[in-house]
């Protein structure tokens, strides 16, 4: 079976390859036949893929230990449920879902574009392609040389024309090919590690890869548009959909990730500016601020070059984030070491991707300019290009912070690195004035916004952020970045409920329905605008919660004797009793605590420590009480033997929960947004009876 998967990989490199030159060489002399050809091709790359996917779960789960990846990342004892996780927990498995995502994404929009975009769909295709050859290259003709008696060594002839080519005493060995295979086959697996062995990472690891796959698709459309030379708004129509689903996936995950590590890694935070959380956040900040410029050029027919940076940037992001990941470069609880020669390849495609790209950038300049100037430093669009420029500016600072080790390294020859603190410090104005333009960019008016419209717009939200700012301190808010950030954020749910309010008023005098009934056919009537704001509505939430909770969490060490309570603030902690039990894959060690919150009972928490038999590691599990109002934290520190005694950390986070609802109505409102808009269906039908596809 490995073998079969092995020559699927094969034979999936020499298709890939195939459609590059077929693409390019339709797209150049305008051949439909040999489009077709790269279409089918696409399609091809993705059965093999699907193919070689299936045969790796199933290796994963069958356990078979010919493999070295299901050696590597499976044991006996693991639950068939954690089979599937393991798929993407190492390098190898991790390429080959990025690349089979790549390729059925590649593959749905040139079905879906084949008829609106016959110009374009050959060099999209040869663009996918280029990159899905680059993975499977890495999977399959990377290697490394190993030496010693234990080095294992397959039989598969590529492998031993390799060691021919070497020439040495050692033995070679592929980098990252899922499908590698070993003469001895040991009776037991690595297993898998427990971080990963939580329901989150069953869609957490591929929601973020969907993000980062989805932005490979805007990137080929645009440079498709680039080298037929037709760079329009036809392309940003076409791909709008595509960038917000690849963005609607990266928030996910991003959210995700920030839950998983709450509920998993038991240190009560949800971020810490890890590098490979930062790797996954900077293209979501990119990919936001083109998904903001697209308006302005749709609008206004500006910011023509700007977007095509901005998607370069993405994907460089995105590809970039996916090395951070695999270079071992940084330190990350995430992070797979790799070898200085997988270090370098992919450094020099993401170098040859990104300086082609801006070479065509550079080539089509006269193509890119304007078709108006800004008219005032006060209107929509001034308000999106600042937002714009916002958010490439944290991405910025985030890109620096998370390179600093490294650079300092290099200049100085010691690791000097930058924590939460440095990054919060620094972005923090930022955040500020990002959330006054969410609130300010979506209503005023394009090219010029009179006195009266900002009279009009804005007397009644800002009310509310007064009326907030004044209030916190009354309730004991004592915290001058607190109330800030809370006042503003009440400025911007004051501008969406009176948005909301406003449509839906002038479409019940219409209908005869009440204003609150009218608003649900405006969601669906114009479900980028009223979509947008539910997700900018979510961002607050996100936000708020992820503030207040770092600024004013409570933390408190408890040692108690069975029996013994302790006050944490309003809660009453008892510990109860102490229990240890046989899990099969591992021991549960777990201490039962009783809470009671002001007078009432909230009922017993668990905290555990699990020690993992074959993976030889120890885990902590959280006990978490979750309310809007706060959440209480509890984490099993250590403990006696005999259980007699226990030492637990009590942490009070207020409003965290606001975080993970924010992340459900940032969800709903991006699904509004993606909903077919009927008039933009009319525009690009109205283009392709032009002659613009």
């Amino acid at each position: 079976m490995p073998e079969i998967g092995q020559y699927i990989l094969i034979l999936a490199w020499v298709v890939s390859t195939y459609v590059i030159y077929v693409g390019w060489s339709a797209g150049k002399n305008n051949n439909r036949e040999m489009a077709v050809s790269a279409y089918r091709g696409v399609w091809t790359v993705f059965g093999l893929l699907t193919l070689a996917s299936i045969i790796l779960v199933y290796l994963l789960a069958v356990r078979d230990f010919r493999v070295d990846y299901v050696v590597r990342y499976t044991s006996a004892k693991l639950p068939v449920f954690y089979a599937i996780p393991a798929f993407w927990a190492g390098n190898a498995g991790s390429l080959l879902l990025w690349v089979w995502l790549l390729s059925a994404f590649a593959a749905l929009a040139l079905y879906r574009h084949r008829h609106t975009a016959s110009r374009l769909i050959p060099y999209v295709a040869m663009v996918c392609m280029m990159i899905a050859t680059f993975f499977i290259t890495l999977m399959l003709f990377l290697f490394r040389e190993e030496t010693g008696a234990n080095a294992w060594f397959t039989t598969n002839p590529l492998y031993s024309a390799l060691q021919t080519l070497f020439d040495t005493d050692g033995q070679v060995r592929p980098i990252a090919n899922p499908f590698f295979t070993t003469p001895y086959i040991p009776t037991e697996g690595k297993g898998l590690n427990p971080q990963l062995q939580n329901p989150g990472m069953m869609f957490h690891p591929p929601t973020l890869y969907l993000g980062y796959v989805g932005l490979a698709i805007p990137f080929a459309f645009a440079m498709a548009a680039l080298l037929v030379r037709r760079v329009d708004n036809t392309w940003l129509i076409m791909t709008r959909r595509w960038t917000i689903t690849a963005w609607f996936f990266l928030s996910i995950g991003n959210i995700l990730g920030a839950w998983w590590a709450y509920v998993t890694l038991g240190w009560g935070g949800f971020w810490t500016w890890d590098p490979v959380e930062n790797a996954s956040f900077m293209p979501w900040l990119t990919a936001t601020a083109f998904l903001h410029s697209v308006m302005i050029q749709e609008k206004r027919g500006m910011l023509k070059l700007w977007n095509m940076l901005l998607v370069i940037a993405s994907f460089g992001l995105t590809i970039f984030g996916t090395f951070l990941t695999r270079s071992g470069v940084i330190s990350s609880v995430h992070a797979f070491a790799q070898s200085p020669a997988f270090n370098i390849t992919f450094l020099v495609f993401l170098a040859t991707m990104t300086a082609w790209a801006l070479w065509l950038v550079v080539s089509r300049l006269d193509l890119l300019e304007s078709d108006n100037r800004l008219n005032s430093l006060f209107s929509r669009e001034a308000a999106f290009l600042y937002n714009n420029l916002v958010l490439v500016g944290a991405a910025f600072v985030v890109l620096f912070g998370t390179m600093f080790p490294m650079l300092s390294e290099w200049l100085t020859g010691r690791k000097i690195t930058v924590g939460p603190p440095w990054f919060n410090l620094v972005l923090s104005p930022l955040w500020l004035f990002l959330i006054i333009l969410t609130g300010v960019g979506p209503v005023i008016a394009w090219r010029r916004t009179s006195k009266s419209n900002v009279t009009r717009n804005f007397t009644w939200p800002a009310l509310v952020g007064v009326i907030t700012a004044v209030a916190l301190p009354l309730m004991g808010v004592t915290d001058g970045y607190a109330i800030a950030f809370s006042a503003l954020c009440a400025f911007v749910v004051g501008t969406i409920v009176q948005e909301f309010w406003r449509g839906g008023r002038a479409r019940a005098r219409k209908s005869g329905q009440t204003p609150v009934m009218a608003v649900i056919p405006l969601l669906f009537r114009h479900p980028r605008r009223y979509g947008g704001y539910i997700v900018h509505l979510g961002i607050v939430m996100i936000v708020m919660g992820a503030s207040i909770s770092m600024i004013y969490q409570y933390e408190q060490d408890l040692t108690l004797r069975k029996g013994q309570s302790v006050k944490v603030k309003d809660y009453d902690i008892t510990f109860s009793d102490f229990q240890t039990h046989d899990a099969g894959n591992k021991m549960v060690h777990a201490a039962v605590l009783h809470v009671v919150d002001d007078g009432v009972v909230l009922g017993e928490m668990r905290t555990v420590k699990e020690d993992y038999r074959v993976e030889q590691m120890r885990w902590t599990q959280p006990a978490i009480n979750y309310s809007l109002k706060e959440d209480l934290y509890l984490t099993l520190a250590s403990f006696a033997e005999d259980g007699s005694v226990v030492t637990v950390n009590a942490k009070i986070n207020p409003m965290v929960d606001f975080l993970w609802l924010g992340g459900l109505v940032l969800i709903f409102g991006t699904v509004i947004a993606m909903w077919p808009d009927r008039r933009e269906r009319r525009q690009v039908q109205q283009r392709r009876k032009q002659g613009h596809d």
